[in-house]
């Protein structure tokens, strides 16, 4: 009797403590968020958005290394949306602000530019947490595996760091630079925050086969990736996010199509 109590003692201890290799990732990602927002604020604008890529990378890593070693906890989940909001709210808000500030202020608009790196970061905030309430929720009643319902922070906060990557890259530091990087934040907020469904890809079994012409697209994008990694990425991450918005559209075209027309 006593060496049953022991051992469920022990497993309950287990199953409280901390694992170490997901959250190893996951404090990798952390630091990242961190480093992008110091590299933002000494207006090192390429670094900062490097840093994002690098978190983002980190992030998906932590998941799937908690499911690998089936090393889950609720203290993994709370950490991980933590870093989550430092890393794809904080820090791409903060890189956006710092960008548009050298423009904006000359001209009395400074204003304009940190209240939209609020909302960015509003929006972040209330979509992890919307997030967590789902995870929370029993298993009959979450959303489907396949489709975030709002474009998922990482993908939002990649496509800001993308575009500010290309800005900084090719020169376009001006007022209209900064004008289409408020409208794209702003954007991308309200996508954060809507019901509008976007391909999760969890679904995908890496184990399956696919056809040979996936494997030479994968292979063009990868190489895209390392010829022009800021341009390709903001070009993959823009396509994802347009891809939700169309898809949408073009379900609600065939129901439209597929209910009866009225009689006339």
């Amino acid at each position: 009797m006593e060496v049953a109590d022991l051992t469920e003692t022990k497993m309950s201890h287990r199953r409280k403590g901390i694992y170490l290799l997901p959250n190893l990732f996951t404090t990798g990602s952390l630091f990242s968020g961190f480093y992008s927002i110091i590299s933002s604020l000494n207006q090192d604008f390429i670094a900062a958005a490097i840093a994002i890529f690098v978190a983002l990378i980190l992030d998906g890593l932590d998941g799937r290394v908690a499911r690998l070693l089936n090393a889950q906890s609720a203290f993994g989940a709370q950490y991980d949306s933590l870093a989550d909001l430092l890393s794809f709210g904080v820090a791409p808000a903060l890189l956006a602000y710092n960008f548009n500030i050298l423009y904006l202020n000359p001209l009395g608009f400074a204003k304009i530019g940190w209240l939209s790196a609020f909302i960015f970061l509003a929006a972040v905030a209330l979509r992890l947490a919307r997030f967590n309430v789902q995870l929370d929720a029993p298993e009959d009643s979450r959303k489907a595996k396949r489709y975030f319902h709002g474009l998922p922070c990482p993908a939002g906060a990649a496509l800001m760091s993308s575009l500010l990557w290309v800005c900084t890259l090719h020169g376009y530091q001006n007022i209209t630079s900064a004008i289409v990087v408020i409208a794209t934040m702003i954007v991308v907020a309200f996508l954060m925050v809507s019901n509008i469904r976007f391909r999760s890809f969890k679904d995908i079994d890496p184990r399956i086969s696919i056809r040979f012409t996936y494997m030479v697209l994968l292979v063009l994008i990868l190489v895209g990736i390392v010829w022009r990694p800021a341009e390709m990425l903001f070009g993959v991450f823009l396509l994802y996010i347009l891809s939700g918005p169309i898809c949408g559209l073009v379900k609600l075209r065939r129901k439209c199509d597929a209910s009866p027309s009225n009689p006339t």
